[in-house]
């Protein structure tokens, strides 16, 4: 394909055996890839000799956003002696101003909070623990005429995601605990010297405390999600705790500000800590990569992990990312291990900032961890009864979960009804309903 031809064209991935169609945005073009190899790469005089694009994702892989890759060879006209051609694989995020969501980018600052990250804060966490991976080099960010992120594709490095269905086994989780843990920790001594940049730019995640209400998509995603389960298990599960289904009903009505209140908790206020959370660490955001082939025992064991989608990072308690993680990521099977992997976060948490020879305060013990994740838990709670069940979907030709079949008509009361059904749900929620119920978290 030439290299004036995609732009406006239809691009096409297969994903699961289903063909997707979309269009390529007029302003991912040549420009845009002529200042990605400049900005990103110090290309001198870039000049382009062949480029497709092909889109990245499948449809309900991605809420918020458009993803697009590039793949392109290219020549350096600026390089003294002969220019050979060179070829490159690129990612371009797309965060658009249309439809349901364009109005909840602005509101929650993704394009901004993304940009900062990627651009300011990720490298120097990476220089501070000796270039340890978290994430893609960013190349290159514009919000005119849309707002856009270039990137490194990580499939070219040899990163792949997940099944976010079927779950992450342990070995997948314990190597995000303690990548996460490197993460946070080195975010504690960044702290230290930028504190008003983390305090300013990342004090929400969804709630966005310049508004004065909550965005009615969040809390129509939320609000509706929790009204389907309650359904779902008033008339079809058989044996259940009903007790537990009325204490639900009488949480309805004060489930989102609730969530809100957690979220804006102090976590310093009674000797807490904070953290950078990256505030939607849930299996879509991860790709890892794996050896070259099975270990002794047969099984495929990841190697690394590397972070996407910093769009909602939240200043704050690690608690949100850590239930948000053991929420919505582990298998059937990998959450009776819950605790190994609370304790592998904590070792490497704490072997990052030893390393840093962080002193601005104690080091967090373990039992400073658990406190943090239990200051958090009504997060716990949510993202079982409201994103789980999003995780879990199995693709269909019925319904495609995107961000505007979440939030209103006949087609979010499809996809719900699919996602509250699913057996692999209910396997997974009964038990964690009945524990909340517990701990006293459905209780008003």
């Amino acid at each position: 394909m030439g290299a004036s031809e995609d732009a406006g064209a239809a691009a096409s991935v297969t994903a699961n055996g289903a063909t997707i169609d979309t269009v390529v945005p007029e302003y991912i073009n040549d420009r845009l890839i002529e200042r990605s190899l400049v900005q990103g790469l110090g290309v001198k005089r870039p000049r382009i000799v062949e480029r497709s694009i092909t889109r990245a994702t499948a449809n309900g892989d991605n809420y918020m956003s458009d993803v697009f890759r590039i793949a392109v060879r290219y020549v350096d006209e600026g390089e003294d002696g002969p220019a050979s051609t060179r070829t490159l694989s690129l990612v371009v995020k797309s965060l658009p101003d249309t439809g349901q969501r364009g109005h909840m980018i602005e509101e929650i600052q993704a394009y901004e909070k993304e940009v900062c990250m990627f651009q300011e804060i990720v490298p120097k966490l990476a220089r501070m623990t000796n270039d340890a991976f978290f994430a893609a080099r960013c190349f290159y960010a514009s919000d005119l005429p849309e707002r856009l992120l270039v990137f490194e594709d990580l499939k070219t490095l040899g990163y792949a995601t997940a099944n976010r269905q079927a779950g992450l086994d342990f070995d997948h989780c314990a190597l995000v605990m303690r990548k996460i843990g490197q993460f946070h920790a080195a975010s504690m001594r960044f702290a230290e010297q930028e504190p008003e940049l983390l305090r300013r730019r990342f004090n929400f995640n969804m709630f966005n405390p310049a508004y004065s209400e909550v965005s009615e998509h969040v809390r129509t995603i939320l609000e509706k999600g929790l009204e389907t389960l309650i359904e779902v298990a008033r008339n079809q599960w058989d044996g259940f705790d009903q007790s537990i289904v009325a204490k639900m009903e009488q949480l309805a009505p004060v489930y989102v500000d609730r969530l809100r209140e957690c979220l804006h908790q102090d976590s310093e206020a009674d000797g807490g800590y904070r953290v950078l959370n990256h505030g939607d660490l849930w299996s879509n955001n991860m790709m890892f990569r794996y050896g070259n082939g099975p270990d002794a025992e047969g099984r495929i064991v990841p190697q690394d992990v590397a972070f996407v989608d910093l769009q909602i990072s939240f200043y704050t308690s690690p608690g949100v990312d850590l239930n948000y993680a053991l929420a919505n990521c582990p298998n059937y099977d990998t959450r009776s291990r819950l605790d190994e992997l609370i304790g592998l976060y904590h070792a490497s948490f704490k072997a990052t900032l030893e390393r840093l020879a962080y002193d601005a305060r104690p080091i967090p013990t373990l039992a400073d961890v658990r406190r943090e994740i239990r200051r958090m838990e009504f997060f716990a709670l949510v993202s079982v009864i409201s994103i789980l069940p999003i995780v879990l979907m199995d693709q269909t030709d019925e319904v495609v979960a995107d961000f505007e079949n979440l939030v209103g008509g006949e087609e979010a009361e499809k996809a719900r009804q699919i996602q509250y059904n699913g057996v692999n749900y209910q396997r997974i929620v009964r038990p964690m309903l009945i524990e909340f119920n517990k701990r006293k978290l459905l209780d008003v």
